[in-house]
């Protein structure tokens, strides 16, 4: 008899202990799930950027060089769209005629960047919000938004000229379904890389994507 219980308290003492072993687990798991969700990175937020360019000669608009003095013109390519009151776009250079306002837009996203190269551009002077830089070879514009207007004051015969327009078109990130990514806040700070999946990557060798490091995310292009 004294050996049955002595059995039975054994038994229980084991079950009492794999109930507070279990309840152990899972009061720290709870914590450190808690510690990483107080960083979370939403992946919506994550953004990809492409670049439109625009080459006379070769992506033409309708309207020649008399023409443009009066007429509209516009050359649309990948979802931007270029259009100028008074243009000639079907030759190289792109013309900007006097008495003209040409706005830059895009469909989807927003323009972050633009870049026009060519002659005579100081005749084309801003028109809207955003950072415009303007020389007479080089205009860069820098901000963000779905349109970009300059505008020729000069007479009709002033024409502003171009060779190349880039577009810079920032766009909603797709490359992932990842709706959030889960860090540890004890190791958010230590100059690690992770991927999107919160796996620690080497920062040295990156392939293209997108990368958190101390707690910002950073684009490897």
């Amino acid at each position: 008899m004294t050996k049955h219980l002595r059995t039975m308290t054994v038994a229980m003492l084991l079950t009492a202990c794999a109930i507070v072993s279990n309840a152990t687990e899972a009061n720290t798991s709870n914590q450190v799930t808690n510690a990483s969700e107080q960083n979370v990175i939403n992946a919506d937020d994550n953004k990809t950027e492409k670049c439109v360019e625009f080459v006379a000669g070769t992506d033409n608009g309708t309207t020649g060089i008399l023409g443009g003095a009066s007429k509209a013109d516009e050359i649309n390519k990948d979802g931007v769209t270029v259009h100028c009151s008074r243009a000639s776009f079907k030759y190289n250079p792109y013309r900007f005629n006097g008495f003209s306002t040409t706005t830059i837009s895009t469909e989807k996203g927003n323009i972050v960047k633009i870049e026009i190269v060519g002659d005579g551009l100081t005749k084309l002077v801003e028109n809207g919000v955003g950072e415009y830089n303007i020389t007479k070879d080089l205009i860069v514009w820098t901000g963000s938004a779905k349109s970009v207007s300059f505008k020729n004051n000069w007479d009709w015969a002033n024409y502003a000229s171009a060779t190349n327009i880039r577009v810079y078109v920032e766009l909603p990130g797709t490359t992932t379904g990842i709706g959030s990514v889960n860090m540890d806040t004890n190791k958010a700070g230590n100059n690690a890389v992770y991927n999107l999946k919160g796996q620690r990557v080497d920062g040295k060798s990156l392939p293209k994507g997108i990368y958190i490091k101390n707690g910002k995310k950073f684009m490897v292009k």
